[in-house]
């Protein structure tokens, strides 16, 4: 058996599909119904999305054959993608801020002009104290600063509340904390690009785009994943998992490892990191239902040491990119460059 069909069942797939968006419209046919072993796979594909079909065979106690026509069916359905996400502090981004914005106009016009910017990830519509929620990334503080200044000045912007990030703890997607300053050859980047695209391409079709062999490809895969450059996993979107309520929240709490470790370990949390703000930490639920939300949200609220709680539901996702396409043109310059 070679290399690519044990590892990725269907060659070229994921170029077919939208790079960059989590929403339902990035998926190309959501009919598809997913049992409990495909979720299974999901969840190790999410763990390793370069596992082999033996190994995710041994994982669900399928057959390879089995396991490599589910994973077939996902990935033509276009409901799954298995992508190379790089860390942006490896791109230089050091400095990262939740926004909270109060609107006195189109809630939507102020999205679209925020979605435009490089240096914002995500913006969502969201019911609760704010109308818009953003997240920012930026290479220092006097850039977050100017960018801030820059929302303020924007038309029906009535308020911007800022947290700044002291420390990721949480992300499904992207290594959590701060990677050390990185230095990338230009067959790294050219390695991360492919695996952007097709984080299960396999390491003898990156070796032919980048001219070395194989062995050093794999390495070199390794050594990025393992020095938390890139986190290669798979991504869903969360209606079709049946996670269909996010659910933003806001911690007050006494600074205690045992409440912050007990939050990260709640399978409801999808996001966590702590902040400088009126919040000690912001999170962001994901679940099946409000009856849901309100118990992760009690759940929460009855940890020792936590103070206050207040949440905001996501009612619409305008942007969300946590891809190589995310960062700003003078950070993926040293990624995309000969």
């Amino acid at each position: 058996m070679d290399e690519t069909e044990a590892l990725w069942p269907l060659k070229g797939s994921l170029r077919a599909t939208h790079v960059g968006r989590t929403d339902e419209s990035a998926f190309l046919n959501t009919s598809v119904h997913l049992d409990h072993l495909d979720t299974r796979l999901y969840r190790e594909l999410q763990n390793n999305g370069r596992a082999s079909m033996e190994e995710l065979a041994q994982a669900v106690g399928l057959s390879r054959v089995a396991v490599r026509a589910r994973v077939l069916r996902l990935l033509e359905s276009g409901m799954l993608r298995v992508v190379g996400i790089m860390h942006p502090s490896a791109l230089g981004v050091r400095v990262y801020a939740h926004l909270s914005l109060r609107v006195n106009g189109p809630v939507r016009d102020v999205g679209r002009t925020l979605a435009a910017l490089d240096t914002i990830p995500l913006v969502s519509i969201v019911a609760g104290r704010s109308a818009l929620i953003a997240e920012a990334h930026t290479a220092d503080m006097a850039t977050m600063q100017e960018l801030i200044r820059t929302i303020r000045a924007t038309d029906h912007v009535a308020h911007v509340e800022t947290a700044i990030y002291t420390e990721r703890i949480k992300d499904l997607y992207s290594p959590p904390g701060i990677t050390p300053p990185t230095t990338l050859d230009d067959v790294d980047r050219r390695i991360l690009l492919e695996l952007e695209h097709d984080g299960r391409t396999s390491y003898s079709d990156i070796a032919r785009t980048v001219q070395y062999s194989a062995s050093t490809v794999r390495a070199r895969v390794h050594q990025l994943i393992d020095r938390g450059v890139v986190r290669i996993c798979a991504v869903m979107s969360p209606g079709v998992t049946g996670l269909q309520h996010m659910t933003g929240f806001g911690v007050r709490f006494h600074a205690t490892p045992e409440a912050v470790a007990a939050i990260e370990a709640m399978s409801s949390v999808s996001y966590l990191s702590l902040t400088l703000s009126r919040f000690d930490a912001i999170g962001t639920l994901l679940v099946r239902s409000e009856a849901d939300v309100a118990v992760e949200l009690d759940r929460i609220r009855s940890l020792p040491g936590v103070q206050h709680i207040e949440c905001w539901t996501h009612l619409e996702v305008m942007k969300e990119n946590n891809l190589l396409a995310a960062f700003p043109s003078t950070l993926t310059a040293r990624i995309v460059r000969d």
